[in-house]
């Protein structure tokens, strides 16, 4: 591999292009359905029933996983607002944005790009609630979080970020808020083609891979968001630092399109203002807050800066 090459997956062979969209597409239909499951407001018939996407945000994380850390909060908003919720485990960012522009979904848990992304596409769309978080000291509740460019502390090579040129870099996927996107605007905003800046570039599917791969020296540095960084020192230790900070970016947050009424919008929208925080364990959120369409233009001129690069966004990586 030379210098600026990206390293994305193994090739398949010799199976004709078109065969391998069609097959993608038949299986991807058929994990779909294996992924549904029915959180119930108990057992009396005729309530309305939603479906409610959700994607594996974290290594290690299987669909059952989410579903799991997901279940206590939709149950009990099951019986705030009188429905049942049918989670729908998405495989990725680009299949959420799928289902939730086409309506195959109504609801989703979903991060900004995402949601953006969906949007543009279903105008119809609308986020409901954005999430309240610990911000990275845990001295108070955000919607927003940060998006970092990190490294190992030891690294003393690595200064800044002109020091990381040549070096081997991981993000995420492509539809990745802290994990792609932001950064590559960052480095676009700094006159930097990253494809040509960096010796390697790496796709490595999920955020604590990020982290774990800076860990064990496999990359230079990285971009990941608070969060998991904080989950990653919580894993290693305190072996990381800060090479930049990418920007403050708006929290998931759990969006919906028409298919769910208006007036069941706000019945949802009101309970989730009154959850109780031990209804989010083992889920970044600690709290909901309602934000303005407004919120999102920041992420929108983001993605617009990004996009004029062609491929950067468009694809799940």
């Amino acid at each position: 591999m030379q210098r600026g090459d990206v390293a994305e997956g193994v090739p398949f062979g010799r199976i004709p292009r078109g065969w391998i969209r069609k097959l993608k597409h038949f299986f991807g239909i058929l994990l779909l359905f294996a992924q549904i499951d029915v959180v119930s407001a108990g057992d009396i018939s005729g309530l309305p029933h939603y479906r409610f996407g959700v994607t594996p945000w974290q290594h290690g994380q299987s669909n059952d996983d989410i579903r799991v850390l997901y279940k206590p909060l939709l149950e009990w908003l099951g019986q705030r607002v009188g429905a049942e919720f049918v989670i729908v485990g998405a495989a990725g960012y680009g299949e959420t944005i799928e289902l939730l522009a086409n309506e195959s979904i109504d609801l989703a848990a979903i991060s900004p790009v995402p949601f953006v992304l969906a949007k543009q596409r279903n105008p119809r769309v609308a986020m409901l609630v954005t999430e309240l978080s610990w911000d990275f000291g845990n001295q108070k509740k955000s919607p927003s979080y940060e998006g970092f460019i990190i490294t190992r502390s030891d690294r003393d090579d690595i200064t800044g970020l002109e020091s990381l040129r040549g070096s081997r870099f991981g993000f995420v996927r492509k539809q990745s808020t802290s994990g792609y996107v932001y950064p590559v605007a960052y480095f676009i905003r700094h006159g930097i083609d990253y494809k040509a800046f960096f010796s390697r570039v790496y796709f490595l599917g999920s955020q604590p891979r990020v982290t774990d791969a800076v860990a064990s020296g496999s990359i230079d540095a990285g971009a990941t968001w608070d969060y998991n960084l904080k989950q990653a020192i919580s894993k290693h230790g305190p072996i990381f630092k800060i090479v930049a900070k990418t920007g403050m970016i708006p929290n998931l947050g759990i969006a919906a399109n028409t298919t769910v009424p208006e007036a069941m919008q706000n019945k949802i929208r009101n309970a989730l203002l009154m959850a109780n925080e031990v209804l989010f364990r083992g889920l970044p959120a600690a709290g909901y807050v309602v934000k303005d369409d407004s919120y999102y233009d920041p992420v929108r001129d983001v993605v617009q800066l990004v996009a004029r690069a062609p491929g950067l966004i468009g694809e799940e990586k």
